[in-house]
């Protein structure tokens, strides 16, 4: 994805759908002596010419006080909600469009909290003054179009440049994550983070102490979904702050790299980043410490169990092959781009298709079922017939495909009294 800048007149072309579903909006603002003004990601992506869904929300901001913006939009929105009316937000839905409105604010986090204390203010610009980057401070008047732009976020675009509106420190200050969504807007959009930006992403590093580990994992996610993350690790690596999001990392600059050679599927670039990040039970415990979704974290010491697995002991024969895909399932494509971006593998990738293609039924269900093997056997429910579950699985791994007459004979063989000696 290339940045593109548009013209004026462009930008003006393109925000006309908009402008002109919110006139109505708009107009019963400036009747009650309110101005109104469409923020938020919107005004960027049309800016840099990316398709406008056609499902997209308005978020707007008002001079006007919650009071003030629920009396306006009575009448007019079909439904409201007020959970958000003490920070200031007031939510509508006008047929199928969702808006939310809110009160020109500055927030900012007391030196010790998770929470931030929201101040309404009077103007625009002092709204934007604190939003997290340039390239998010700008706003467009409604209904005439105006362009609000005290920061220069339209030139910062234009020149693919990652800045603050206010002094870094005091935008980070006010909220740490914003040092994760540098790293995150870097990478999504191609800009280049300015000096003074890195520099403080550094020197505040531990100030994201204070932010909730959720709030931080959501940011990580966001980050890994992108189609190339790591101009984004790059500068958390850079700034020390790759530690604090995904624990301790050996080397950065090998992460990174592996991180270009794994793939697009996040929950392995998720385990190719923390592939010497220790022991596993020490992986289990970052994930832990950074509330990684159960699934998630399953998922990715798995994924490194398998991976390490073949990178230490590569699979040569057709049996050891066939006990790594088993041990490697649901994960096996996982697996094998993981391992694959750790070290020298082989042509593990194409052994793994061949074999699957050969075999489809490796990781589909036994040719004998529970209740089968308990009457073939004369067993009853109990650990023997998990004993001779895991019997039939060893014996399909070395020997191959079994029909049920060959399952049948050699679990009887099986389970026959073996003579004393």
């Amino acid at each position: 994805m290339s940045v593109l800048w548009i013209t004026d007149e462009r930008f003006l072309q393109r925000l006309a759908p908009v402008r002109a579903e919110a006139r109505e909006l708009a107009e019963r603002f400036a009747a009650a002596g309110c101005r109104l003004y469409l923020v938020g990601g919107i005004v960027r992506d049309v800016m840099l010419g990316r398709p406008l869904d056609t499902a997209f929300d308005l978020d707007i901001t008002t001079d006007a006080q919650p009071p003030a913006v629920k009396s306006i939009l009575e009448g007019w929105a079909d439904t409201l909600w007020t959970q958000g009316e003490r920070f200031g937000t007031i939510g509508a839905r006008l047929g199928d469009r969702r808006v939310e409105i809110t009160t020109h604010r500055q927030e900012r986090y007391e030196p010790d909290s998770r929470k931030p204390e929201v101040v309404f203010a009077d103007a625009i610009e002092a709204d934007l003054s604190r939003r997290d980057f340039t390239i998010n401070a700008m706003a467009v008047e409604l209904p005439d179009g105006s362009l609000v732009d005290p920061f220069g976020g339209a030139a910062d675009l234009a020149a693919r440049r990652l800045r603050t509106p206010l002094d870094p420190e005091e935008t980070f200050s006010d909220d740490p994550l914003r040092m994760l969504r540098a790293a995150r807007f870097l990478a999504q959009f191609e800009l280049a983070a300015e000096e003074p930006l890195v520099s403080a992403m550094a020197a505040m590093a531990d100030r994201l102490a204070i932010v909730a580990a959720e709030r931080i994992r959501d940011e990580l996610d966001r980050l890994l979904a992108l189609p190339d993350p790591r101009p984004g690790f790059k500068l958390l690596f850079q700034t020390g702050l790759a530690e604090r999001v995904l624990g301790p990392v050996e080397d950065g600059a090998v992460a990174v790299d592996r991180l270009g050679r794994v793939g697009d599927d996040p929950t392995a670039r998720l385990a190719v980043l923390l592939a010497d990040a220790g022991a596993l039970a020490e992986v289990q415990r970052a994930l832990d410490e950074r509330r990684a979704t159960t699934s998630v974290s399953r998922a990715v010491v798995e994924i490194l169990a398998s991976a390490r697995l073949a990178v230490g002991l590569q699979p040569r024969t057709l049996p050891e092959l066939r006990r790594w895909v088993v041990g490697a399932a649901p994960y096996v494509d996982q697996s094998v781009a993981v391992a694959n971006a750790m070290g020298e593998v082989g042509e593990l990738a194409a052994d793994v298709e061949a074999l699957m293609e050969a075999e489809p039924d490796l990781l589909g269900p036994p040719v004998l079922n529970g209740d089968e093997i308990m009457a073939l056997l004369g067993l009853e429910p109990g650990p023997a017939v998990g004993a001779a579950v895991v019997e039939l699985r060893r014996h399909r791994i070395y020997s191959g495909p079994l029909t049920p007459q060959e399952a049948r004979e050699h679990l009887l063989a099986w389970g026959r009294p073996q003579p004393n000696h």
